[in-house]
């Protein structure tokens, strides 16, 4: 029951920025509305981490069945859309009606960044993995709302596919920074998505067209609700209206940023052995458990919908996050996602902590050969 009722978190999380607005202004402290939500998030969490541990603890499959099956578990992610919804536009109202220096407006644009890496990208996630048509839709429309919609395409069709390859940039290369992986993922995730779309249409037989494509689409969404965004702050005479599209981008680039390096995090120097036949083909071998990082630490899988649980994800991509399983042989990380983020963005610290943890065979794969393919 605990742990059912923690899985609503993320709704703490998407109302944290308004709660920190009203508590600066009764206050007077710009730092609390502008501070709150990075403060929850990367010292409360983790503290909570260690006080309270790791949940390890796996339901039956009997168990597994009952939860996939209950409706509960499949409405909260899809909650998260209203109420992202109101987040990013009461953060537009507060853009639009708050004076602010640049450096408020930075911290302000941050506070509800990390609120969508949280409230929209984590159940989008969840939710674009299932077979129909309104969880994945609801999942883009997420994405869509922090500009993004091509992840949906990409990690589905291209991700799930190549992780653990080298055709893959959202997999970590040992030794590689988590400043060169943003770089390379966001420059290269759209493009892969429209690559695949026309790979996609042309094993249907069909040509590729602009007009009919998903990412152009969810491109089209992202620019309706920044234009919402524009329109909040043209309503108000405190800002330029230009102002609001630099909000809306603003916090896009946050939660992206912040979605890229749980990325790194998930599978940093992790590599899948290549299988070579007789005839000199070369595939790699099957995608498992032991192909991503995992981490049991109950408060943070309340607030990410078991994502650390990230190793059952990709071994069984469809499961609900209720039911994903935590697996002990796959490489374990040392803390919870929102430590490790932080120890992300010191390299030198990162590759401290985490070299010494890949599992050795992975930086130089074993080449096995097999009769077929």
């Amino acid at each position: 029951m605990i742990k059912k009722i923690g899985y609503l978190a993320p709704m703490l999380v998407a109302f944290l920025p308004t709660v920190g607005f009203i508590v600066g202004q009764e206050t007077g402290n710009w730092l609390i509305t502008i501070g709150l939500t990075p403060f929850f998030l990367f010292v409360v969490v983790p503290i909570l981490d260690g006080l309270i541990g790791r949940d390890p603890s796996n339901p039956s499959a009997a168990v597994s069945a009952e939860l996939s099956k209950e409706r509960y578990y499949q409405l909260l992610p899809m909650l998260c859309l209203p109420a992202y919804v109101v987040t990013l536009f009461f953060g537009a109202w507060v853009v639009a009606n708050e004076p602010m220096s640049p450096l408020l407006m930075l911290g302000w644009i941050i506070s509800i960044g990390l609120a969508g890496g949280i409230v929209a990208i984590t159940p989008a996630h969840e939710l674009i993995h299932k077979p129909n048509k309104i969880e994945p839709f609801i999942g883009g429309t997420l994405l869509a709302m922090v500009s993004y919609g091509t992840f949906k395409i990409e990690h589905i069709a291209g991700h799930h596919i190549d992780v653990a390859t080298p055709r893959d940039s959202t997999t970590a290369r040992i030794d590689q920074s988590i400043f060169s992986f943003i770089f390379r993922s966001i420059t290269k995730n759209p493009a892969r998505a429209l690559e695949l779309e026309r790979v996609s249409c042309e094993q249907r037989g069909k040509r590729w067209h602009w007009y009919t494509s998903e990412s152009v689409g969810w491109a089209a969404v992202s620019l309706g609700f920044c234009a919402i965004c524009v329109l909040i702050v043209n309503a108000a005479s405190l800002h330029a209206p230009w102002v609001g599209g630099i909000y809306f981008l603003g916090q896009s680039f946050v939660a992206v940023a912040l979605l890229e390096i749980v990325n790194y995090i998930e599978h940093y120097g992790l590599t899948r052995r290549e299988l070579h036949s007789a005839n000199g083909s070369v595939r790699y071998e099957r995608v498992t458990h032991l192909h991503s990082w995992n981490a049991d630490f109950a408060v943070t899988n309340a607030l990410l919908f078991q994502l650390q649980r990230h190793s059952d994800h990709h071994a069984c991509g469809f499961r609900r996050y209720q039911a994903l399983r935590h697996h002990p042989d796959s490489p374990q990380l040392p803390a919870g996602y929102p430590t490790m983020v932080l120890v992300a963005l010191v390299p030198p610290l990162w590759f401290y902590i985490m070299n010494p943890r890949v599992p050795r065979c992975d930086p130089h794969p074993l080449i096995i050969t097999v009769s077929s393919v």
